[in-house]
């Protein structure tokens, strides 16, 4: 999976400070620093211990300044990450037997001591999740948090609160990922000796797909356009990209509906209808292109969206279509490769038959006079 990068913010505040002074390795005075495979951190020096040179804390490290904690913070995909330096905190009077919690004590955070003398923990990159806040602005989806620790010995009062933020850029992915309720499909997909996919379709407001409709039902204009975009979410996407076979839209949620309006076909666009423009299409792992939905529609109020999708070995195969030929009007859909979204209902449709997928009785009213004329004629005359 693709790592998303995210920028952090922390800063720190002393609640209480319990100063105490922790025993560390016992001395040696061969000091050498280049004897050690890795350079050594200022609050660390290269030593040799059981036989071995390593960077361990420094002996003399002693420090009442809270701000001399620097805390890496990493923003990954899936997990958020704070790290202390282990000396550091001894420094500060912690000893080897801490807590550590977020905003919320009670969720499944991870406190673990890792190499080179760090304290990590780690919580799911989820809003609520360990107590995380989701923020949002045009640019960026932005988690905060507090972490906190305290000494074992003194469980009552909190030694330290360090706040953080991550921030991530706003894409496709991550505006699903932070949408309360966005209007999306999703799609497993077993491919033989490759595993497990997962495919996920989603319709956006905007065209810098970072804005999904939210809900139960599209509401569009007539002259409003829709902008649809499908990402491989989970995978591998070394070796695959997102190929759009055949898009459409039915009058009803049935993919089989015969009623369809080719807005994707045999992975080209409908160049009948100048309102489709396909951004990108089986050159990456998303697949994006926008459409005046309800210019098609008929009288009806209501379509509902229809996309088959391909996993596209680039390593072995073309995926990037070629639609300068006559494309062939010969369509296989296979349905269990059949994202569907829907419904999406025109503005100032009535419920009743926005609900059923009916027709709009306009179409319906005003031929009611055109056939009834004939039978007034002949009975008149």
């Amino acid at each position: 999976m693709p790592r998303m990068e995210g920028s952090g913010l922390l800063w720190l505040t002393l609640a209480s400070c319990l100063l105490t002074l922790v025993s560390a390795e016992q001395p040696d005075p061969s000091t050498v620093q280049d004897k050690c495979e890795e350079s050594c951190r200022s609050e660390e020096e290269c030593r040799l211990h059981d036989g071995v040179w390593g960077c361990f804390c420094r002996q003399d490290l002693n420090s009442s300044d809270v701000h001399s904690l620097q805390p890496q913070l990493d923003c990954g995909a899936k997990e958020i990450k704070v790290s202390l330096g282990k000396c550091q905190l001894q420094g500060l009077g912690f000893g080897e037997e801490v807590i550590a919690y977020l905003r919320d004590r009670n969720c499944s955070s991870i406190l673990q001591w890792e190499e080179r003398n760090w304290l990590s923990v780690t919580s799911p990159a989820q809003a609520g999740a360990c107590g995380n806040i989701l923020e949002r602005n045009q640019t960026h989806a932005i988690y905060s948090n507090t972490f906190y620790l305290v000494n074992n010995f003194i469980i009552r009062d909190t030694i330290l609160n360090i706040n953080f933020q991550c921030a991530y850029p706003l894409d496709m992915k991550v505006s699903l990922q932070t949408a309360l309720q966005p209007i999306v499909s999703s799609l497993n997909i077993s491919v033989d000796g490759e595993g497990e996919f997962i495919v996920r379709m989603a319709l956006f407001q905007d065209q810098n797909y970072t804005s999904p409709y939210e809900g139960t039902t599209a509401v569009l204009s007539v002259e409003s356009i829709l902008y649809v975009g499908a990402i491989l979410d989970t995978g591998d996407t070394s070796r695959f990209n997102l190929l759009l076979k055949n898009c459409y839209a039915t009058p009803t949620k049935d993919k089989d509906d015969p009623v369809k309006y080719f807005i994707i076909r045999n992975s080209c666009p409908n160049l009948q209808d100048s309102t489709i423009h396909v951004e990108e299409n089986g050159v990456s792992p998303e697949s994006r292109f926008s459409v005046q939905m309800f210019m098609f529609a008929g009288n009806y109020d209501l379509v509902f969206l229809h996309c088959e999708v391909h996993l596209c070995d680039f390593l072995n195969e073309q995926c990037q279509p070629s639609c300068s030929r006559r494309l062939n009007d010969v369509v296989a859909i296979d349905p269990a490769r059949v994202l569907d979204l829907g419904p999406i209902t025109r503005k100032g449709a009535q419920l009743p038959g926005v609900m059923s997928g009916a027709p709009s009785t306009k179409g319906f009213l005003l031929a009611w006079p055109m056939l009834l004329l004939p039978v007034l004629l002949a009975w008149l005359f």
